[in-house]
């Protein structure tokens, strides 16, 4: 990672790959070595500081839909499941609740929360729903651009 300063009337644009704010006068510009998400999650080789997110983010909404392979740390509150939020049995939809699909794979309870790492997939032509863990995910028969998966404790550093 490196950063530089520029002067605010010089700064135009911050891209997808690059954090900003403003220090002292300052635009400082941090370019994340074009990955575009080191602003939203942390990688899992650094899964002890896990983005915190809540039981309705779901990959889509943190634009990871095409990152195949990608793994990525999330910190889920204590809260309850929500059970409209997924789709799928792992691999599931990238619409679905991270937090959710987590307790739906055992990888977490919901009333204790935790961390949880997911790796980005490509998408399926179909998911099968499944009932795991008092969590009911739905099927779909229908094409579905983005997947991602839950992984084991074991598997939380990347490959």
């Amino acid at each position: 990672m490196s950063a530089i300063a520029v002067p605010i009337a010089t700064f135009v644009f911050v891209k997808r790959h690059a954090l900003a704010w403003i220090a002292g006068g300052f635009i400082v510009y941090v370019s994340v070595a074009c990955d575009p998400l080191v602003a939203v999650a942390q990688t899992a080789q650094d899964a002890s500081h896990a983005q915190p997110i809540d039981w309705q983010t779901s990959p889509l909404d943190l634009d990871l839909r095409g990152m195949n392979g990608e793994r990525y740390a999330f910190h889920c509150p204590p809260g309850k499941p929500a059970q409209s939020r997924v789709t799928g049995s792992g691999p599931y939809t990238d619409d679905s609740s991270i937090c959710t699909a987590a307790v739906h794979a055992g990888r977490l309870h919901g009333k204790n929360g935790g961390d949880v790492v997911i790796e980005i997939r490509p998408g399926q032509a179909s998911y099968a729903g499944s009932e795991e863990n008092f969590v009911r995910s739905a099927n779909s028969d229908r094409a579905w651009s983005g997947s991602f998966v839950v992984l084991r404790n074991e598997d939380y550093s990347n490959p």
